[in-house]
């Protein structure tokens, strides 16, 4: 990668629509996944992926088109990957997608799954570069499968009820996210009903409209299905700021009671216990922090990330956990609808904004920069030094999370917490051993 270009470093976090399709079906435990073009494309969507989803490979085929393939058809290597599919797993829907240059040469993957007799449905789509990145590839896959598969009446609607859409294991700590949100609305006096796209099965999502309604966690995933369901189904929907930090947290909830009544024995009060109990732990534990390295603030911040998350984790930074001087948002999947927050100074559009990305990048030392890997990779690239840095965006290269400790909700307030003030006193201690 040229020094000098953030372009070359902005296309590791804007991955292909094929991998955005493939975290779709990746995140429906007994679906398959089979990936219609060379081998490496399919590695590269594996790779992506199988960190958040470690089922993949047991159910991610590819049909390896060679050359030939590429020029004549790929009925044969298809059919042969097929076979090998009903060999080694029962799936209850798979994803046949084409890469880019297969899917140039307009070969009928619906009538090819027919051949080959694979008793279960089959969603065939085009998902390589040229439809799109991840973000168009997965709203395309959703929208499919759900023009696909019919979501029969409910005889009852469950009144505490709660559908989340738009996760998904292609976004950083996805999964122990998702356990935090079940525990918050449970304690709202919800239930979690499903979550397309992450954990739950095709059976499960088939009686989607027994939920109240459809909360819509990242706007830029799940916006598009939940307008369609809303259409085809009369379901309702809200679509909300994921939430980040305490008060995100606990106006989640509140916003979400306008729409659905909570339960009155529980009406938030188990939620606001803990919230309150938080905020004071919270306080005394950076006091201590603040007496011995001084207030939490940041002449310049970055926050790097899917518009969703960005937006929110800006929100919670400058509301809750630090002082800003000037806080960018940079939204990795394009740009942003709607007017500019208040507590954000400048948005830029992570595809079509690069030479301003790297101008703000390169005036981030002593800044702090939430971000993927790419972006970190960029700073040391430039030589960047003292600028305080948390991953929160796919791609990672330098962290494994093992422990199951969230991003969203009130352990997930904890969790940011605690790595910004560790990464800044650790930081601090590093300039005053080389200073």
């Amino acid at each position: 990668m040229a020094k000098s270009e953030w372009d070359n470093a902005c296309t590791q976090v804007s991955a292909c629509a094929l991998t955005g399709a493939t975290a779709f079906f990746a995140g429906i435990p007994d679906a398959a996944v089979v990936v219609n073009g060379p081998l490496w494309c399919s590695f590269y969507a594996r790779r992506y992926l199988e960190k958040q989803c470690p089922s993949l490979p047991e159910r991610f085929f590819c049909s390896q088109a060679d050359n030939e393939a590429v020029v004549y058809g790929t009925e044969a290597c298809l059919l042969e990957t097929l076979d090998t599919l009903k060999e080694k797993c029962s799936p209850s829907v798979i994803l046949i997608i084409n890469n880019c240059s297969v899917g140039l040469i307009g070969d009928d993957l619906a009538g090819i799954a027919r051949q080959a007799n694979l008793g279960c449905p089959v969603v065939c789509m085009d998902g390589g570069g040229l439809v799109g990145g991840f973000w168009e590839g997965y709203r395309a896959a959703t929208q499919k499968y759900f023009e696909m598969l019919e979501l029969p009446s409910c005889s009852a609607i469950d009144p505490r009820a709660v559908n989340l859409l738009g996760l998904s294991v292609g976004y950083y700590n996805a999964v122990t996210d998702l356990e935090e949100l079940r525990r918050v609305l449970l304690m709202a006096g919800y239930r979690l009903h499903v979550s397309p796209g992450l954990g739950s099965s095709v059976g499960e999502m088939a009686f989607m409209r027994r939920a109240a309604i459809n909360l819509v966690v990242h706007e830029e995933l799940g916006g598009e299905l939940a307008r369609q369901l809303q259409k085809q189904y009369d379901m309702p929907y809200v679509s909300l700021l994921p939430p980040y930090g305490i008060e995100q947290t606990v106006s989640w909830i509140d916003t979400l009671k306008i729409h659905v009544p909570s339960n009155p024995v529980a009406a938030g009060n188990f939620l606001r216990k803990e919230a309150n109990s938080r905020q004071q732990e919270f306080r005394t534990a950076i006091a201590d922090m603040e007496r011995f390295w001084g207030d939490l603030w940041f002449e310049q911040a970055v926050v790097a990330a899917p518009g969703s998350v960005a937006i929110g984790l800006a929100r919670a930074l400058r509301l809750e956990w630090a002082d800003i001087g000037a806080l960018t948002v940079v939204a990795h999947d394009g740009p942003m609808a709607g007017p500019m927050p208040s507590y954000v100074d400048s948005i830029l559009d992570g595809a079509a904004s690069s030479k301003e990305i790297e101008n703000r990048l390169k005036n981030l030392s002593g800044g702090l920069l939430l971000g993927s890997g790419s972006e970190k990779a960029f700073l040391r690239q430039q030589s960047i030094a003292g600028t305080v840095c948390c991953n929160i965006a796919l791609p990672v290269y330098d962290e494994v999370i093992l422990t199951g400790r969230p991003f969203m909700g009130l352990r997930g307030a904890a969790n940011l917490l605690e790595r910004l003030w560790n990464n800044f006193a650790a930081e601090k201690q590093r300039r005053s051993n080389d200073g």
